[in-house]
C-alpha cells in the first residue's frame, strides 16, 4: 500500500478542515437555508453532515423532478456512478463489468436492507415510491451484507405511514422524437396507503411501462420467432407496517417484477465496419454505419427477445430492549427467471444466430444486528448468512456464413452454490464532545462449488468452443477479515471533518463453464484497502452544504473477465491489481428562498496495476501484443472517466395558491474507453447531456410537467465493442438515456 500518498490525502483534507472555519459569511438573520437530509450510511438514521462516509443522497423527489426511472439511469445525479451494459455498475472508476449471473458486482445494490446480490436481480430495479437513494463510495461490506468492494447503492423506499389514508396516481408519455425504433413510451405508476388498524397499516405501489426501442430492426425471422423489441414491465410491491408499541416494529414486504422485450438493452447497431463481413451488409437495408445509425437486422429463427421474472418476500422485525438497545433480524427470500435469445450478429446475416440461455436464481438472506446507544459508546453487533443457487444453461450455435447448420457452437449447463457466513460489528468512541474514534470488523467464511456439463452437442467445426466435454465439480472455501479505523472531529457545529482506513472484500466465484482442465477455474477472492479523508460543511449561515473527500484505493486479484478472441467469448480472471484515487464534491446552494442549486463533481485516477488481457484486433508487437496477450497495466478499466459533474437548478415562482418550478441540469462526463487494453476503437470522446423541465403544481394535490431528458440530442452509446462474428467491426448499444426524450406527465394526491 502506497501510505504515503495515502496520508498526504488524509493530511490536506484534515488540514481543510482546520482551516475551513474562515469560509463562513457573516450571520444573517433569517432567510432561506439547506435542507437537512437523513441517510441510513452506518445503518442507523443521521444527519448525512455527521457521517464519516463519502454519500451522495438522492431524495425521491430529485428523482421524480429528472425523470429517472431506474438505476441505470442514476449516473445522471451521482459523479462518481457509471453504468454501462448489462448492469455494469462502476464508482470511482472501479465496477466488475462483468456480464455472468454466477458473480456479485462490486458495486453492491441493498433494497430496504435485503442484497440484491448478482447483477441481475438489478435488472427490474424501477424507481418507484422512494424514499430516497443513498450512493456510498468505497467499500461498504462491514455493514450491509457483502461483497460491497467498491461501493454501495442503499435504495431506501417509503414505509406505509400509520393513520393515513390516501395515496397517488402519475401518468408519464415520453416522446423520442430521433429514435428509428419507435417514439413512445409510457408509464403509470400508483400508490395506496391504507390503514388497518390503529398500529398497522398497508402500503401498495403498481407500476406498468411501456418502451418502443431505440433502435429499428429489419426483421428477416421465419413466422413463429419470438422477436421482442419494445421494453415491457409491470412491477408490484405490498408492505405491511405493525407497531404493537412504542418499542416494537413489525415490517413486511413482497414484490414482484416482469420485464419483457430487449428495448434498452440490446439495441445495438453498427458504429463501423471495416473490410469483413459487414462491409457491404448495411446498404442493403438502407443504413450507414456511424455514431448516429440506430438500424439492425434480425433473421434468428430462435428469435430475439428476452424474459426476466423476479420475486421477493422480506421480514424485519426489530425491539427496543431498552433506552439504549435495539435488536432487530431480517430475513429475506428472492428468485429469478430469465429466458433469452440473441441473434449476436444483429444483421439478417446467417451468422451467429442463437445465443440461448436460461437460468434460475435463489437466494436466502438473514441478519440479526443488536444495535447500541450510551454515553460514550455507541454502534452495533451482528450475524450474517447470505446463501444462493443459480441453474443455468446456454447454447450457441453460428454458421458464420457457411450456410452449414451448427457449423460452430458450444453448450452448457451449470448449478452454481454459495454460501457466506459473517460476524460484524462497529464501535463509535466519543472521547469528547468533538472527537470520536471509530473502529469496526468482519469476519467471513465463504464457500463455493459448481457443477458442470459442457459440450455435449455436435459441431461440424470440431469440439465445443467452451473447452472439453464432460462433467466437472470443483468446490472451494475462504476465510477474511476485514476491518475499519478512523476518527471523526467536530472543528465547528457546521463543520466536520473524518479520515478512516478501510479494507474491504468480495467472495471467491467459479465460472459457469470450464476453458480448460489445463488450470484451475476457481476466482480467488477480491481485496481492496481505502484511504479517504473528508470534510463536511454547512456555511454561510445554512445557505450552502458543501462536503468534499479525497480517497486512495488498491485493489488487489480485481474479479474481472477478458475477451478470447479465438472462442469469441468473454472469460472471467483476477486482474493482479489496480489503483483508484481522487476527489469529490457534493453540494447545495440555496440562495434564495426560490432557487436551488445543486451540484458534485468527481476527479478519478483509475488504473490497472497488473492485468494481463487479451490484445485488441489488430494490435501489433509494437503496441504491446505478445502472443496475443496484452499487459494492460497503466490503463484504466472499461468504461472508467477521469472527470464527471453533475449541476441542477430548480427555481420555485408562486402563482397565487399555485407553484411554478422551473428546472434545468447539465451532465458532463469525460471521455472513456469500453476495453481495458486502450483499444481505438471502442473509444467515446467526452458527453455533455443537458436536461430541463418546467412544472406546475395545482394546490397540493395536483401536478403537471413538461420536461426533456438529453435536450440537444446528443447520441450517447452506453458500451462499445468489437462483433463476435467479425472483429474488424465496431457495435454501439444504447439506452434510454441515449437521444433526446420530451414527454409530459401528470400527478395526483387522493
Amino acid at each position: 500500500m502506497k501510505t504515503k500518498q495515502a496520508l498526504l490525502i488524509g493530511v490536506a483534507f484534515i488540514g481543510l478542515a482546520g482551516a475551513s472555519a474562515s469560509w463562513a459569511a457573516p450571520e444573517v438573520e433569517g432567510g432561506p437555508t439547506v435542507d437537512e437530509v437523513v441517510v441510513t450510511a452506518q445503518r442507523v438514521e443521521q444527519n448525512l453532515q455527521k457521517v464519516p462516509v463519502a454519500v451522495t443522497a438522492i431524495g425521491g423527489e430529485e428523482l421524480e423532478a429528472r425523470k429517472l426511472n431506474d438505476l441505470n439511469q442514476l449516473q445522471l445525479v451521482a459523479p462518481s456512478f457509471q453504468t454501462t451494459t448489462d448492469n455494469a455498475f462502476s464508482l470511482r472508476g472501479v465496477g466488475s463489468n462483468i456480464f455472468l449471473p454466477t458473480v456479485d458486482s462490486s458495486v453492491g445494490v441493498m433494497v430496504d436492507d435485503v442484497s440484491l446480490g448478482v447483477p441481475l436481480f438489478q435488472s427490474n430495479g424501477v424507481f418507484n415510491d422512494i424514499a430516497r437513494i443513498e450512493v456510498l463510495r468505497g467499500p461498504q461490506g462491514l455493514l450491509f451484507g457483502r461483497n460491497a468492494s467498491a461501493g454501495l447503492l442503499n435504495v431506501v423506499t417509503n414505509r406505509p405511514r400509520l393513520g393515513e389514508l390516501g395515496g397517488t396516481f402519475g401518468a408519464e408519455y415520453n416522446n423520442r422524437d430521433t429514435a428509428a425504433g419507435g417514439n413512445f413510451g409510457i408509464v403509470l405508476r400508483g400508490t395506496v396507503n391504507v390503514p388497518v388498524t390503529d398500529t398497522s397499516a398497508l402500503r401498495v405501489n403498481m407500476l406498468v411501462s411501456s418502451q418502443d426501442p431505440i433502435a429499428h430492426a429489419t426483421v428477416t425471422s421465419p413466422t413463429g420467432a419470438q422477436v421482442d423489441q419494445k421494453q415491457e414491465r409491470i412491477a408490484a410491491r405490498v408492505k405491511y407496517l405493525w407497531e404493537p408499541t412504542d418499542a416494537t416494529s413489525v415490517y413486511a414486504t413482497a414484490d414482484y417484477s416482469r420485464e419483457r422485450g430487449a428495448g434498452g438493452i440490446w439495441d445495438r447497431t453498427l458504429r463501423s465496419v471495416g473490410a469483413g463481413t459487414y462491409s457491404g451488409y448495411l446498404a442493403s437495408i438502407g443504413a450507414k454505419a456511424g455514431p448516429r445509425n440506430l438500424e439492425y437486422g434480425i433473421d434468428s429463427a430462435s428469435g430475439n427477445f428476452r424474459s426476466v421474472d423476479t420475486y421477493g418476500v422480506s421480514l424485519s422485525v426489530s425491539h427496543d430492549l431498552s433506552p439504549n438497545l435495539t435488536i432487530s433480524n431480517i430475513i429475506a427470500w428472492r428468485r429469478y427467471d430469465l429466458q433469452l435469445n440473441l441473434d449476436t450478429d444483429y444483421s439478417t446475416l446467417d451468422l451467429f444466430n442463437t445465443n440461448r440461455n436460461g437460468s434460475n436464481n435463489r437466494q436466502l438472506s438473514e441478519e440479526l444486528r443488536l444495535a447500541f446507544n450510551f454515553d460514550r459508546v455507541d454502534g452495533q453487533v451482528g450475524v450474517y448468512y447470505f446463501g444462493s443457487v443459480n441453474n443455468g444453461y446456454t447454447q450457441l450455435f453460428a454458421n458464420f456464413g457457411s450456410g452449414i447448420p451448427n457449423f460452430f457452437g458450444g453448450d452448457f449447463s451449470t448449478r452454481n452454490t454459495s454460501q457466506s457466513t459473517a460476524a460484524f460489528g462497529q464501535v463509535n468512541f466519543h472521547v469528547t464532545d468533538a472527537l470520536t474514534l471509530i473502529a469496526g470488523g468482519r469476519l467471513t467464511y465463504d464457500k463455493v462449488k459448481v457443477d458442470i456439463s459442457q459440450d455435449f452437442g455436435t459441431y461440424v467445426n470440431g469440439p465445443g468452443l467452451y473447452g472439453p466435454q464432460g462433467n466437472f465439480k470443483f468446490s472451494e472455501s475462504n476465510t477474511d477479515f476485514s476491518y475499519k479505523i478512523g476518527a471523526q472531529y467536530q472543528v465547528t457545529p457546521d463543520i466536520m471533518a473524518y479520515l478512516t482506513y478501510a479494507t474491504g472484500y468480495k467472495g471467491p466465484a467459479y465460472p459457469q463453464n470450464l476453458g480448460s482442465t489445463a488450470f484451475d477455474p476457481y476466482i480467488a477472492p477480491e481485496t481492496v484497502e481505502d484511504v479517504e479523508a473528508g470534510i463536511r460543511t454547512t456555511l454561510f449561515d445554512g445557505r450552502l452544504r458543501l462536503n468534499v473527500s479525497g480517497f486512495y484505493e488498491e485493489f488487489t486479484d480485481f474479479q474481472t473477465q477478458t475477451y478470447d478472441s479465438v472462442a469469441a467469448l468473454f472469460r472471467l480472471t483476477n486482474a493482479g491489481g489496480l489503483r483508484s484515487q481522487g476527489v469529490e464534491i457534493d453540494g447545495v446552494f440555496r440562495p434564495t428562498e426560490q432557487l436551488t442549486i445543486n451540484f458534485g463533481a468527481s476527479y478519478t485516477d483509475t488504473e490497472f496495476t497488473d492485468f494481463i488481457t487479451t490484445c485488441y484486433p489488430g494490435q501489433t508487437v509494437a503496441q504491446g501484443c505478445v502472443a496475443g496477450q496484452f499487459q494492460a497495466k497503466g490503463l484504466a478499466p472499461a468504461g472508467s472517466p477521469k472527470f464527471t459533474s453533475t449541476l441542477q437548478a430548480v427555481y420555485d415562482i408562486p402563482v397565487g395558491d399555485n407553484l411554478l418550478t422551473l428546472e434545468a441540469n447539465w451532465f458532463r462526463r469525460s471521455s472513456v474507453n469500453f476495453s481495458p487494453n486502450g483499444d481505438p476503437g471502442t473509444a467515446l470522446g467526452g458527453v455533455d447531456i443537458f436536461g430541463a423541465s418546467l412544472t406546475y403544481r395545482f394546490g397540493e394535490r395536483y401536478k403537471a410537467s413538461l420536461f426533456c431528458k438529453n435536450c440537444a440530442d446528443e447520441y450517447v452509446p452506453s458500451f462499445l465493442s468489437h462483433v463476435t462474428a467479425d472483429p474488424t467491426a465496431i457495435l454501439q448499444s444504447w439506452n434510454y438515456n441515449s437521444v433526446r426524450t420530451i414527454g409530459l406527465s401528470f400527478d395526483m394526491d387522493f
